[in-house]
């Protein structure tokens, strides 16, 4: 548990420690669960205001008493939900390692996929917290002044737009500028170039390169969700 607290304030020593050390960090790991657990609950009230915004823009065939069915379902079933959200979440970190791994091997560089894992562990710690002052930020505006199912990050350069003005495209990438991915950016880099001993140039392009996807990854998935329900005639 040291290290997963110590790379937020002495990155370079804590990752220096993490390449020596033999054990999984199985205590970092369920820090980093945990805090992605609490996010996840304090979400829900949130999670279910975007459900009601979403359906009353889409135009479905069913009844209002159909929709108020779906809601009371959705929230009987949140803790179920969160505890799916912990399992998708190993998932994510498993996917995110597989791709620096490979990034690792295009650059010759030798690394052993366990510490990738513990390296992206580490790392999206920073992530985590940045979810969870989201969070919080959304209560300290209120919840109830929601009004757009895209204006739920309030940390990001999104912060300095609105949705009507950049588009929903260009207010998803802002979105995913906040000092928390740079952060998360600078971390990677870091631990990148310690743990696979490669030039920190060449660790950060690849860090850079696998932001990039991630931001890419969401706009795209706004870019087909949207396209989806126009095809459909739900918007």
């Amino acid at each position: 548990m040291n290290t997963i607290l110590q790379v937020l304030y002495s990155p370079f020593q804590a990752f220096r420690k993490l390449k020596s050390r033999q054990k999984f960090p199985w205590m970092g790991l369920a820090v980093l669960l945990i805090i992605v657990t609490i996010n996840n609950i304090l979400m829900i009230p949130v999670t279910t205001k975007v459900l009601e915004l979403t359906y009353s823009t889409m135009n479905l065939p069913i009844s209002d008493e159909q929709i108020e069915f779906t809601m009371q379902f959705m929230y009987k079933m949140r803790y179920l939900q969160v505890a799916g959200g912990v399992f998708s979440y190993l998932f994510i970190l498993i996917i995110y390692t597989l791709i620096i791994w490979i990034f690792t091997k295009i650059a010759k560089q030798t690394i052993p996929f366990q510490k990738v894992l513990e390296l992206v562990i580490h790392c999206c710690m920073v992530i985590a917290l940045g979810s969870l002052v989201n969070c919080f930020a959304l209560y300290g505006k209120g919840i109830e002044t929601i009004e757009n199912i895209y204006e739920i990050s309030l940390i990001g350069l999104n912060a300095l737009t609105s949705v009507e003005s950049a588009g929903i495209y260009l207010y998803t990438f802002l979105s995913s500028l906040t000092p928390f991915y740079v952060w998360f950016i600078a971390l990677l880099t870091i631990g990148l170039a310690i743990l696979a001993d490669m030039k920190y140039l060449k660790a950060f392009i690849i860090s850079f390169i696998f932001w990039i996807i991630l931001v890419a990854y969401s706009v795209a998935s706004v870019f087909f969700a949207n396209a989806v329900l126009h095809n459909r005639g739900l918007t």
